[in-house]
């Protein structure tokens, strides 16, 4: 296999650093990589380096060697977090020292790196606005990217039902345009569009003052979901997040049938080219499949949506909390988990299978507690569900929901005091442990050996969010520079080398497998993609594994062909906001 099938060249330097920046009053710690057959020059001592001038700003020592088997590696760190003044710089590692400070030998050196306290507001700016460019049925005119596409997938206005049901005919017609597509395909798909939007209004309700209308400039009319300022005498924006998240919203609730329950995804028959532009995909669209889990996650995000919007768009709230009452009345007189399946319908798109659905039942009806106070919720969660009150804490993720219902329940005002203090406990006792796993780290990576599979990117920013829900609960530092460290991971401060954000950092993903990207052929920043897979998941990254025996955190290739590492999810980027809402607010 060629250089050029495997992917774009990688990073050569051994200093990693979060590529974005780090801000003044936060940790500053980068990761000096060390052969394990020890042809790197032994580093020592530590200088960060004016980026233009050369000029030492900090110098020290080195830490003690630190062990890291899943990057292969011994490395070592230096912390400058004492750096606060904003500027650019580079940081250098070798032996010796100079009499200002600097290195008399310089053994290598990081990309460019910012520090400053507005480092991350354009990779938050380019997170939200990246689900506009995602935008099914949606003419995009994007000067900022170049993106500039007719309206895709016009089709699904009449997307015919694969199957035949109590309320429609197989065949038959149904609007189910609008909404974002899910991945590098053109499916639009229930479950994780449901946790994503989760997790951004999730993010909204704890960072409220990160998210603004203007922010990311979108491409196309804002959403025109009914909005009244307070004083009632002006329309009032909705802040770009909000937008976004409504338009999924609205999507969410044409897949939802008469009687409560949601359809589980739109999508062709067969898979499109991986270079097709949306505008030349004219398959015809189906509905397909049913389930009882993906209900819930509807049930659960439009309650959280009831919420949110009910201050700036009161009819769209009141709207969405009917269709989270609905949904969950379909739940309580189907309490068997279902999962409906006919043959054919993964042929041209993502199963997104589960066929189980108790983790997402509890966040349907602790977020149902939580908007209304209604305690019928609260005695369903008692009589149904009383064993997830103790099951332990755990990344959200769409197969697992149940960590967002119980963040819910304990910061719901109806819930009993006991059961919401022992799951506080419970948090912080998850967030305790994760602390210790990432300072064990020599990445200060929040992901064990096995957590090296598919999107596991997502899994390290989804583990960080859940030490942000710890400190809301008891304020401890140790949650906030653990949470800030996958948010250094996911920028670059990787084995790889690699940052794991399209558009972010010196070494991006510019490969990714993504069809609105080869089909237009348009670079679109803010795509998470799946990262770092040691099983070896497509044939490209199979390869690679064999040729070079990567060990764990260094199974990923820069290839559009290698899906399994470099493609993007709606539900990757997701849990992002959260840490960026964060980091964006401290100091503030």
């Amino acid at each position: 296999m060629s250089d050029l099938e495997r992917g774009s060249e990688r990073p050569t330097e051994r200093v990693r650093v979060d590529q974005v920046g780090y801000l003044p009053s936060a940790p500053k710690r980068a990761v000096v990589a060390v052969e394990s057959d020890g042809s790197t020059v032994e580093a020592e001592r530590f200088a960060v380096r004016d980026a233009g001038d050369g000029t030492v700003a900090l110098a020290g020592a080195l830490s003690n060697p630190i062990d890291s088997p899943d990057a292969g590696e011994t490395v070592r760190r230096a912390d400058f977090s004492t750096l606060s003044e904003p500027g650019e710089y580079r940081v250098a590692v070798g032996r010796g020292e100079t009499a200002d400070g600097d290195l008399r030998e310089t053994a290598d050196e990081s990309v460019p790196v910012r520090v400053g306290t507005g480092v991350y507001d354009g990779v938050l700016a380019d997170a939200v606005r990246l689900y506009t460019l995602k935008r099914s049925n949606t003419a995009i005119d994007d000067p900022v990217t170049g993106l500039d596409v007719p309206p895709g997938h016009t089709q699904d206005a009449e997307a015919r039902m694969y199957f035949g049901d109590a309320f429609r005919e197989e065949g038959q017609e149904l609007d189910v345009a609008g909404g974002w597509y899910d991945a590098g395909d053109y499916g639009k798909y229930v479950p994780p569009a449901a946790v994503t939007v989760g997790q951004m209004l999730l993010a909204y309700e704890r960072y409220p003052a990160a998210f603004e209308a203007g922010q990311c400039d979108l491409p196309v009319e804002r959403l025109g979901v009914e909005r009244s300022a307070a004083d009632g005498e002006r329309e009032s924006e909705l802040p770009d997040l909000l937008v976004e998240a409504a338009f999924e919203l609205e999507w969410l609730e044409r897949m939802q049938r008469e009687d409560g329950a949601v359809y589980h995804k739109v999508a062709a028959s067969e898979w499109p080219a991986v270079d097709e532009a949306p505008t030349d995909d004219d398959r015809e669209r189906y509905v397909y499949g049913l389930s009882t889990f993906g209900t819930a996650q509807y049930a659960a995000a439009m309650a959280m949506a009831a919420r949110v919007y009910a201050d700036d768009a009161p009819a769209f709230a009141e709207r969405a909390l009917d269709n989270a009452r609905a949904a969950h009345d379909y739940l309580e007189d189907n309490p068997d988990p279902e999962f409906r399946f006919d043959a054919g319908q993964d042929d041209g798109s993502g199963p997104y299978r589960k066929d189980t659905d108790r983790e997402e039942r509890f966040w349907a009806a602790a977020e149902l507690l939580k908007t209304t106070g209604d305690t019928r919720y609260a005695d369903y969660l008692e009589v149904r569900f009383v064993d997830r009150f103790d099951a332990p804490p755990r990344a959200p993720v769409w197969t697992d929901a149940l960590s967002l219902g119980q963040w819910a329940y304990l910061s719901a005002d109806a819930a009993d005091d006991a059961r919401a203090e022992r799951l506080a406990s419970a948090f912080l006792d998850y967030a305790d442990d994760l602390v210790a796993d990432i300072e064990a780290d020599g990445y200060g990576c929040a992901l064990d050996t096995e957590d090296y599979h598919w999107a596991s990117t997502k899994l390290a920013l989804s583990k960080g969010g859940m030490l942000l829900l710890a400190n809301a609960i008891d304020s401890d530092d140790r949650y906030v520079t653990g949470a800030l460290d996958q948010l250094h991971y996911a920028l670059g401060r990787t084995p790889t080398g690699y940052s794991y954000v399209t558009g972010q950092g010196t070494h991006p993903p510019r490969n990714p497998h993504d069809r609105l990207v080869e089909g237009t052929g348009t670079s679109i920043p803010g795509m998470v993609v799946g990262g770092a897979n040691r099983n070896g998941d497509d044939e490209t990254l199979a390869a690679y594994i064999a040729e070079t025996d990567a060990p764990p955190a260094k199974c990923y290739v820069d290839a559009t062909a290698s899906y399994s590492v470099n493609e993007w999810a709606i539900d990757y980027t997701a849990p992002v906001f959260l840490l960026l809402g964060h980091a964006t607010t401290m100091g503030e």
